[in-house]
């Protein structure tokens, strides 16, 4: 009992700290923000895509016009808020979406990122029409992506649905967090995409470090990762360990 009482203890103190955590990068990312638009600068890899046209049907999946920022590198101050795998995530409301695709063509792999409001149409829904757009059933397509957090409930039976129709596909989701896991839908989304043959997992030390190196404008800095990234990936894990049993 003594023992349940001190973890519960530091988990309370771990959300007091997260929460403070989140407004200091709240305030450091709208500084980095002030000063991006003071210097008339813009991130020279990151392109804001707004599709108002009419959206063309892609079975199974029927995607809405959809507006999105789509590039090839993160900014470090978005990164680090964003994908900082606390479980107090209130004020993270967008979905960053990673993305490697190998088609098995000579050009090599299909390397960038999406991001995207939750109030609009989601990363997840709009990667099939944004990334592979010319989709080639006689081609086999090995897709990899790195989310801030896992698919809603609806994108998860979407991508189940695409999966199954698809089986050319072999895809890999890992997530820094999980979103409303505690959620019934949401369990049975993230249940469902599992028996479609996904590959879920929880996003470990070095998944961020490859994420900074590979993704982000990082100005060849190192990463200094966070306080308890290791103690949230094993906490993380452990619950979807239990809702895909």
């Amino acid at each position: 009992m003594a023992e349940r009482n001190r973890m519960l203890m530091r988990r309370k103190e771990r959300r007091e700290k997260d929460a403070a955590e989140m407004t200091k990068d709240v305030k450091e990312e709208k500084c980095e923000g002030e000063k991006t638009v003071d210097n008339g600068e813009a991130p020279a890899a990151e392109e804001e895509i707004t599709n108002g046209a009419e959206v063309n049907e892609i079975e199974p999946m029927e995607l809405p016009p959809f507006e999105l920022i789509a590039g090839d590198r993160i900014d470090p101050f978005a990164f680090k808020f964003q994908f900082k795998n606390v479980e107090y995530s209130s004020g993270r409301n967008k979905t960053y979406l990673c993305y490697l695709v190998d088609d098995n063509k000579p050009d090599g792999l299909l390397r960038g990122y999406l991001e995207d409001e939750h109030a609009g149409s989601h990363a997840e829904e709009a990667f099939f029409m944004q990334c592979i757009p010319n989709y080639d059933p006689a081609l086999k397509y090995t897709v990899t992506w790195y989310v801030s957090s896992s698919p809603c409930s609806a994108c998860a039976a979407k991508l189940a649905e695409v999966l199954k129709a698809r089986k050319n596909i072999k895809m890999s989701i890992f997530a820094a967090r999980l979103f409303e896991w505690e959620e019934a839908e949401i369990q049975a989304g993230l249940r469902a995409l599992h028996a479609a043959g996904c590959k879920l997992r929880m996003m470990k030390t070095l998944d961020f470090a490859y994420i900074w190196d590979t993704f982000v404008e990082n100005e060849e800095q190192p990463l200094n990762l966070w306080e308890d990234c290791k103690e949230n990936y094993e906490y993380y894990s452990d619950k979807l360990a239990d809702i895909l049993q």
